[in-house]
């Protein structure tokens, strides 16, 4: 029992805490192709922003397009309203949740591709969710 102990110990010695950049031997100037975009989306026309399994549908639509294709998702119904979806698939992180009660939605991606497919993503989502009013920030990690 103490041997077996003690392995788990010399197994958690082998991970090492990273706390810098020079540690991970990376140069301050060194560019990892990462993109964060925050989407608050208003005057959405679309009815799925109400509904968990319509919202499911229209976000899988759109990731299909770019041939992504969900690993992790989770689309949860809150009562009275309003859903919250969270979706990772190869090269995103994608979640968003709907205030239908005010027509709106906030989307948050995070994408490790490249920039024109994140932005393309937005666009589709705009589009499907049918907003005409809209506010995004774009931020290069």
């Amino acid at each position: 029992m103490v041997e077996a102990n003690n392995k788990k110990v010399k197994d958690l010695k082998a991970y090492r805490t990273i706390r810098s950049i020079q540690s991970l031997k990376l140069k301050k100037h060194t560019r990892i192709n990462r993109i964060h975009i925050l989407l608050d989306l208003y005057e959405c026309a679309d009815k799925s922003i109400g509904k968990a399994s319509l919202l499911e549908q229209r976000i899988k639509k759109v990731l299909n397009q770019f041939q992504l294709e969900p690993k992790i998702q989770t689309f949860y119904q809150f009562q009275p309203f309003g859903v919250t979806a969270i979706v990772g698939a190869q090269g995103i992180q994608f979640t968003m949740h709907t205030w239908p009660e005010y027509n709106s939605a906030a989307v948050d991606l995070y994408c490790f591709n490249s920039r024109k497919v994140a932005m393309q993503i937005c666009d589709q989502i705009r589009n499907v969710l049918k907003s005409s009013e809209y506010e995004m920030k774009v931020k290069r990690r």
